[in-house]
């Protein structure tokens, strides 16, 4: 265990909220550094993915979450449960509103509160509820990030946070924008006041837990999620097959993806015509896996048939997702 300095404060944050709320932006601006795919279409995150920020002060593991949200498919069960499930005996649990689609509904007439956020305030009241005892580090362990402020008219915040104070009292409110990195000084000083003093969960220039193999992954996916429309993106996965090492020292690594389709009109879409459409996802995803592995690297891109993948709990589980038994 990596020493630390009298004072130390280390201990997990989880960021949960409703899709496209702004985790994903949220969790990059911290780190400084893309970790998690993002995109203006809904459900983008699929896995628990972790971040590690550390100070000479501080070290946060922060957990970002898929959106929670009315889930049909075992997929979206299995992603829902992901989400829901991390909420669970961590020392900081982060909601991240949509301020600007709440302001939009209050001028509109409707409540400041949704029907999802008030069953995303339900679920963290039962995440405490059920955790183990000592497992939160205070009453500041629950921080609403009012998040997308740049583009709210400030009056409109009002009704929000008055809202929000009186459906979570506990709950330490903090208006950012993670897109322009404004008021992440203040969220990260919530953030470290609920912490334990302890010492650094990982070393401290580790910034991530999941393997190369999992970004390349999510890489080529974004690129899938970012040029296909309607249910393309929610229809399709990646998995890396091959992850070749043998000469990385001389600079090279040997990749090799399926991107998973579950009807055979799809495989036509995302090959695209006279396959365009493949060479310019690979075309973007190499690039930037060579920016995040520094490394120059051979891709192969296969499109896949698996009939329904997204109720098959084989191929479900070989992607990393346990199927929820509901």
């Amino acid at each position: 265990m990596t020493e630390s300095p009298p004072g130390f404060k280390s201990g997990t944050v989880a960021l949960a909220g409703r899709p496209n709320a702004g985790k994903s932006t949220l969790l990059n601006a911290i780190l400084g550094q893309k970790l998690a795919i993002t995109s203006p279409k809904p459900q983008t995150t699929r896995n628990r993915i972790v971040g590690i920020h550390s100070t000479d002060r501080s070290q946060i593991v922060l957990v970002d979450t898929p959106g929670i949200h009315p889930a049909r498919s075992r997929l979206n069960r299995a992603m829902v449960d992901v989400a829901t499930s991390s909420l669970l005996d961590v020392d900081v649990i982060c909601l991240v509103v949509d301020a600007h689609h709440a302001a939009d509904a209050v001028a509109s007439g409707k409540h400041a509160l949704s029907k999802g956020d008030e069953a995303l305030a339900a679920y963290v009241e039962e995440a405490r509820r059920v955790s183990t005892p000592g497992a939160f580090a205070g009453a500041g362990a629950i921080v609403v990030a009012l998040n997308k402020v740049d583009i709210t008219k400030k009056p409109t915040l009002l009704p929000l946070l008055d809202a929000w104070s009186k459906r979570l009292p506990d709950a330490a409110l903090v208006p950012i924008s993670a897109r322009k990195a404004e008021g992440l000084d203040v969220l990260l000083g919530e953030w470290e006041k609920a912490l334990p003093e302890a010492p650094p969960l990982y070393p401290v220039d580790q910034v991530t837990e999941h393997p190369e193999k999992f970004f390349v992954a999510e890489i080529v996916r974004e690129k899938i999620v970012q040029f296909t429309e309607q249910e393309l993106p929610y229809a399709t996965a990646v998995e890396v097959e091959s992850f070749d090492e043998t000469e990385r020292e001389g600079g090279r690594i040997a990749i090799f993806a399926r991107i998973l389709v579950e009807r055979d009109s799809q495989k036509g879409i995302v090959i695209g015509k006279g396959g365009q459409l493949l060479k310019k996802i690979r075309s973007l995803a190499k690039k930037e896996i060579e920016e995040f592995l520094d490394a120059r690297i051979t891709l192969e891109l296969h499109v896949v048939l698996k009939k329904d993948w997204t109720e098959d709990d084989r191929v479900l589980r070989a992607l990393g997702y346990e199927p929820s038994p509901r």
